[in-house]
C-alpha cells in the first residue's frame, strides 16, 4: 500500500487497484484510466473522453465523428463522412457530401443527395421534395415552391404558409386560424377562440384564448410579463418572477440570480422535485417519489456537495464544477476535482482524503484507517492489526481472551 501512488485491496471476490491518484482505478464493478476511459461493468456502460464518447448495448457515439445504434428494426452506423443502415429489410449507405441514400433518418421517410447541397431529394408523408443549392431552391408538386430568401409557399390539405424576403414577411392560413407578420414591426394571429398581436416583435405582445380564459402580455419582453387563466404569471425581471401552472410546475424568483425556487411533477412517474437555488450554483434539490420517500442533494459552491437518501449520507469536497447529477462526469472528471469524500449509512461509513492518502473505513464487523504508506490499522472482533511502511512491518494482536497474544 503506497497511496496515492498505488494501493491494492482484496477480500473474497472483491478487489480494488488504484494508482497515480484518481487515474488508475480497477475493481470488480468498474475499470478506469481517467479521464480517457471508464467502464461500468454491471451496467455495461463505457465512457471515452467524456462527454465526447459513450457506449451502451443499445447505442454508441464519439462526437462528432461516430454514432452507432443497435436497433432491431433500424440499426445504423455513422463514421463521418460514411454512413449506413438497414430499415425494413432495405440497406442504405452514403459518403457525405458526395452521395447518399437513407430511410427514416432526420425526420424523412426517404432521402437521397448528390454533391450536397447541390442536389437532394426527400420524401415525407407521400410528398417528394427536390432541392437545388439547399436551402435556396426547393420544389414539391402541389405543396412547396421556395427561392430562399426571396419567396416561398408551402401548402397541405388544410393549411398554407408563405414568406417574402425572409424573415420579414410571413402569412399562414389553416383550419385553426391565420397569421400575418412584417417582422419586427408587427405580428398578428387569429383563430376560432384565440388571437395575439405583437408590436416590435417579440418585445410587445398580447395573447388571448377564450377557450381556456387565458390572457398574457409582454411589455417589453423579457422584462415585464403578466398572465392569467390557463396559468398565472407575473414577471418584473430581474426583480421578481412567479409562474404557477398548478402541481405540474411552479417557479418563483427574487432578484435573479440571487434566489429561485422551482417545483415540478413528472407525469409518468408522479415524482415531485423542488429546487431552491442561490446565485444559481448553490442549490438544494428535494425529490419525493410516489411512496413518500425523500432524497436531498445540496451544492454549496465551491465548498462541497452533499447527498441524503433515507439513512445514507454522502459528501464531496470541493465542488468546483457542479455537475454531480451527471454520472458520466462523476466517474471521469469528478474524481480529479474531488479532494475529499465520504459516506455513511446504518451499517457502513467511509472517509477518503486525497485519493486514499488518508483513508478511514468502518462497518459493523470492522474498522480500519491508513495514512499514506506510513501507518495503517485494522480492528475486528478477533484481532487488531498494525502496519508500517506499506505493511513491510506489521503485527497483529489477537483478541482471544483465553489465549491473547501478539503475532508478528
Amino acid at each position: 500500500m503506497f497511496p496515492p501512488f498505488f494501493s491494492y485491496e482484496a477480500e473474497g471476490d472483491n478487489f480494488s487497484i488504484q494508482g497515480f491518484g484518481p487515474i488508475l482505478d480497477v475493481s470488480k464493478t468498474h475499470t478506469a484510466v481517467r479521464p480517457l476511459y471508464y467502464r461500468e461493468n454491471e451496467e455495461d456502460v463505457t465512457y471515452f473522453l467524456y462527454p465526447l464518447g459513450k457506449s451502451t448495448p443499445d447505442h454508441s457515439y464519439f462526437i462528432p465523428f461516430m454514432r452507432s445504434v443497435e436497433d432491431r428494426s433500424h440499426p445504423h452506423f455513422d463514421l463521418f463522412p460514411y454512413f449506413s443502415g438497414t430499415y425494413d429489410g432495405k440497406d442504405y449507405q452514403g459518403i457525405f457530401p458526395l452521395y447518399g441514400h437513407m430511410y427514416h433518418r432526420y425526420g424523412f421517410d426517404e432521402a437521397s443527395f448528390y454533391l450536397w447541397p447541390l442536389y437532394s431529394r426527400t420524401e415525407k408523408s407521400d410528398a417528394t421534395t427536390y432541392s437545388f443549392l439547399w436551402p435556396v431552391f426547393s420544389y414539391s408538386r402541389d405543396s412547396l415552391f421556395r427561392v430562399f430568401p426571396l419567396y416561398g409557399i408551402e401548402s397541405s390539405s388544410d393549411s398554407q404558409s408563405m414568406f417574402f424576403l425572409w424573415p420579414i414577411f410571413h402569412h399562414t392560413r389553416s383550419s385553426s386560424g391565420s397569421m400575418l407578420a412584417a417582422l419586427p414591426l408587427f405580428r398578428y394571429e387569429q383563430g376560432p377562440s384565440h388571437w395575439n398581436a405583437s408590436f416590435l416583435w417579440p418585445f410587445f405582445t398580447y395573447n388571448r384564448d377564450d377557450a381556456t380564459h387565458h390572457q398574457s402580455a409582454d411589455f417589453p419582453w423579457p422584462i415585464i410579463r403578466t398572465a392569467t387563466g390557463g396559468y398565472e404569471e407575473t414577471r418584473i425581471f430581474p426583480l421578481y418572477w412567479e409562474k404557477d401552472e398548478g402541481p405540474s410546475y411552479r417557479i418563483r424568483s427574487v432578484l435573479w440570480p440571487l434566489w429561485t425556487t422551482r417545483s415540478s411533477k413528472t407525469d409518468q412517474s408522479g415524482e415531485m422535485e423542488k429546487v431552491t437555488s442561490v446565485l444559481i450554483l448553490n442549490r438544494l434539490v428535494v425529490t419525493t417519489d410516489t411512496h413518500g420517500k425523500t432524497s436531498q442533494r445540496l451544492t454549496l459552491w465551491p465548498l462541497g456537495h452533499f447527498l441524503s437518501e433515507e439513512e445514507k449520507i454522502a459528501w464531496f469536497f470541493p465542488a468546483f464544477i457542479p455537475f454531480f447529477s451527471d454520472d458520466g462526469f462523476n466517474q471521469t472528471w469528478g474524481e480529479f476535482l474531488t479532494l475529499a469524500q465520504g459516506f455513511s449509512d446504518e451499517k457502513h461509513s467511509q472517509i477518503n482524503i486525497l485519493w486514499k492518502s488518508f483513508f478511514w473505513d468502518k462497518d459493523i464487523n470492522m474498522s480500519r484507517w491508513s495514512l499514506l504508506f506510513l501507518a495503517s490499522q485494522k480492528t475486528t472482533p478477533e484481532y487488531s492489526q498494525w502496519g508500517f511502511l506499506g505493511n513491510l512491518l506489521n503485527f497483529k494482536i489477537l483478541r482471544d481472551h483465553e489465549s491473547p497474544g501478539i503475532v508478528p
